[in-house]
């Protein structure tokens, strides 16, 4: 496990109060759902110690007067949509008035963790001189963001070029790329999260799974390009989660491994083990990947050209699904059930301005780096008068290849009775050292 450590500016930050009897308070938010511990040394005594996200009292300004007080904050990287890390730092006295507050911000290593260290230095001064000092620290605050993933494209759905036609359960991250057909590279697609492109130090790991705010959190949009039979395509499409549930043991489990882990670092010094955060931390992350019950919502619009051209770009197909997922015990085991309905304006191998509905299920299981899933999708047409219905059937498995790159490979049988045999490879990757999830 790697640690990334920012030291804080100015050095030392000065806490200005105005009467010695001020008594001293403080308070440290870990914000984007991360989970981080605190500790605060006035040279080898502790004056506060683990989570600080409620007020705690350091003591009296007579006491602590010109000391330079030790901060650090460690922050482990337990979201699987960003490995950006904010704290905010907050200190008043015994009448709430504001004396020190600033948001420092910066990437942890991918499912490491991000250090903040500081020096703080209490100045009892004038009433007025307070009031410059104030003013001068609030100027100082400032946020930046950065957050970069891959993608699971709605517009590969639609226009049938997945590895799978329906898509596990998944977290968006920032922004990503993934390729379609690896070895013969016929399309490629961008997805940005928007949520994830900012940071929010209000959101707390405990509200990443007590709060439904899956809707905001999960809302991705995505284009896509496919080439197929010579043939052009462009789609572009938007995904969200409508609904999220863990169990009650689930959530029980959740709240013991945050408390063991906001004790666990804020115990980190320079040369502290990892070990037993390593190990709370993966049993955290495969926790949270696991609720119960999720409701995910999709749809996409596509264009094509025989001239892979944009200036011969015509409408070709929309669509729009849902998906449920169920995990019975909470574990590697889910099932996945989807019902789709496509608008077929021209594409290829349907009748124009056909309706399509494909109902269908996906069982899946994880094991390590592995994940194997078979899924059976029935399309009905509601135009046709044939009474033939079609079907896909598939074996999909992909492969964690390291910390950016995921390989999905799939063989079976497509829709349609011609050339409806399945042999396709993709690869998922990412451009930055933030978080990139298999899909």
């Amino acid at each position: 496990m790697e640690i990334t450590k920012f030291d804080l500016a100015p050095n030392p930050r000065e806490i200005v109060v105005s009467s010695p009897d001020s008594q001293i308070y403080l308070t440290i938010t870990i914000g984007n759902g991360q989970i981080g511990g605190s500790k605060v040394k006035d040279g080898d005594t502790y004056l506060a110690k683990g989570d600080l996200s409620t007020q705690t009292s350091l003591g009296k300004a007579s006491v602590l007067k010109d000391k330079v007080l030790d901060f650090r904050t460690n922050v482990l990287d337990v979201n699987q949509s960003t490995n950006k890390c904010i704290i905010s730092t907050r200190i008043v006295n015994e009448n709430h008035k504001v004396l020190f507050s600033k948001t420092d911000n910066g990437d942890a290593p991918t499912d490491g963790i991000a250090s903040f260290i500081g020096s703080y230095i209490v100045r009892v001064t004038s009433v007025l001189l307070v009031l410059l000092m104030n003013t001068m620290a609030f100027a100082q605050n400032d946020l930046s963001f950065e957050s970069m993933q891959t993608p699971a494209s709605p517009g590969f759905i639609l226009l049938d070029q997945t590895p799978s036609a329906i898509e596990r359960p998944t977290t968006p991250q920032g922004f990503g790329t993934s390729v379609l057909g690896l070895f013969s590279g016929s399309g490629g697609a961008m997805e940005v999260a928007p949520y994830w492109l900012v940071n929010h130090a209000n959101l707390s790991a405990e509200d990443m799974y007590k709060k439904h705010g899956e809707l905001i959190q999960n809302f991705a949009i995505s284009a896509a390009h496919v080439v197929a039979d010579s043939v052009g395509y462009v789609s572009f499409g938007a995904r969200t989660r409508l609904f999220r549930t863990y169990g009650k043991k689930q959530i029980a489990k959740l709240d013991s491994l945050k408390t063991v882990l906001i004790n666990l670092l804020a115990d980190i010094d320079d040369n502290s083990s990892l070990d037993a955060v390593e190990a709370a931390r993966k049993e955290y992350a495969d926790l949270i990947l696991k609720p119960i019950f999720t409701v995910d919502l999709a749809g996409a619009t596509a264009g094509s050209s025989a001239t892979n051209s944009y200036n011969d770009l015509q409408s070709s197909r929309w669509g729009i699904w849902a998906s449920l997922n169920w995990r019975p015990k909470g574990n590697d085991f889910y099932v996945t059930v989807l019902g789709r309905y496509i608008g077929n304006n021209r594409f290829a191998g349907y009748t124009n301005n056909s309706n399509l509905v494909d109902i269908g299920a996906r069982a899946n299981y994880d094991i390590g780096k592995f994940s194997a899933s078979f899924e059976y999708l029935q399309r009905f047409d509601l135009v046709s008068t044939s009474t033939t219905v079609d079907n896909r059937l598939a074996a999909i498995g992909s492969y964690q290849l390291s910390d950016k790159f995921y390989l999905t490979a799939t063989f079976g049988k497509d829709f349609s009775n011609v050339n409806n045999m399945i042999a396709m490879a993709g690869v998922n990757f990412g451009f930055s050292q933030s978080k990139v999830k298999a899909f």
